[in-house]
Order: C-alpha cells, then structure tokens, then sequence
C-alpha cells in the first residue's frame, strides 16, 4: 500500500498543474477536480534506492490538489514545518520532484491534536468510530508543481488502514480519507506563506 500510495502521487505530478485552473474572480484557491478513476501499471524506485517495484492500481487513492497562492519555492520551504506542527515524522523528502511525507506511519486517536475521526473514515463498531479506537497505519505524501495560472497546486494522497488493537484480530480494514488533513494541510501552507511574504 505504502509504494501505491507513492507511485500514484509520483505518477500524478507531472500532470497536476496542466488540469488545475484559479479560482472565479481571484478568490480563495478552490479545489482542483479529480480525474476518473484510472487503471495503470507503474515501475517505482524505493525510497531506500533498491531496486524497483511494480504496481497495478485502480483508483487506489484519492489525490486531493488544492491551490496555493505561493510559488512553488514557498510552499516547499514551509511544508517540513507543517507536517511537524502536525507531529508527521517525515520518511519522503524530495527536493527534486517536490515529494514529501511519511509512507507507513503508525498512529492512533489524533492527527495534530484533532481526532483521527475527523480525518478518516475506517467503518463502525457500534455506536463507535472504527477511527477513534483502531490502531492506523498511514500514508500520506504531498507533492507541489506549479500552477500555470499563479501560484502552485498542493497535492496530498493518503491511504491507511486500520486494525482493532484489543481483539486477536490480524485482518485490516480499509480506511478512506475525509479530506479535512488535506484541505489542513494547504490552510497551514497559506498561513505560512502569508507570513512570510508580510515578513520584512
């Protein structure tokens, strides 16, 4: 899942910027729409350098691509400190195709003091959130490309399932995202950007 999650969003980039558009009126950056759900095989160099690995997928994970009104310099000097302030230990870190995150971060009940139900979608156990209890484990990368209009395109993948940490139980259920951690992300790297830019 973790390489999946990577070979998608790598996958991705070079054609983020070409489907994104400004908002009407030079409003707020505004959600850039999915393309269809597709069905590729991709040849992916490990982090780590060895080797390579192939992946069929089909609609694996959703690429969230949200505007920025900062360039792309901007944003990738002040996305390290957002996934830290989000307590995110960084495993990516590209500087060449602009690519960071964590590829199989093992986590539970909050992401960045907000509850993990907020965030993903992992199913029910009764009355209660499967994302509230379960043990997570996440992949969540982000890339940054230009945009031809202004400013950058952020986009974030992340796929994660969930496991019950009480009962024996070995099996995974699949968790989808809500797209809040997503749109969080781009709101910190405004803010951030923002400050920068009134910084004398």
């Amino acid at each position: 899942m973790r390489h999946a999650s990577t070979a998608l969003l790598l996958g991705s980039v070079a054609c983020l910027a070409a489907a994104c558009s400004t908002a009407p009126g030079g409003s707020d950056p505004a959600p850039v729409p999915s393309t269809a759900p597709t069905i590729q095989t991709e040849r992916v160099v490990t982090s780590s350098g060895g080797g390579g690995l192939a992946i069929t997928s089909a609609n694996l994970d959703n690429n969230i691509r949200l505007l920025s009104t900062g360039t792309v310099a901007q944003v990738w000097s002040v996305l390290p400190s957002v996934f830290q302030d989000l307590g995110i230990p960084l495993t990516v870190k590209d500087d060449n195709r602009k690519v960071i995150g964590n590829e199989g971060w093992r986590t539970r009940r909050q992401i960045g003091r907000v509850p993990m139900q907020r965030y993903l979608e992992c199913g029910r156990s009764g009355t209660i959130e499967n994302a509230e209890t379960y043990q997570i484990n996440m992949t969540i990368v982000t890339s940054v490309t230009a945009n031809p209009g202004g400013g950058s395109v952020v986009g974030t993948i992340i796929s994660a399932v969930g496991r019950n940490p009480v009962t024996s139980s070995t099996q995974d259920v699949r968790c989808s995202s809500t797209g809040d951690l997503e749109i969080r992300i781009r709101d910190m790297v405004q803010q951030r950007v923002a400050a920068m830019v009134q910084t004398p």
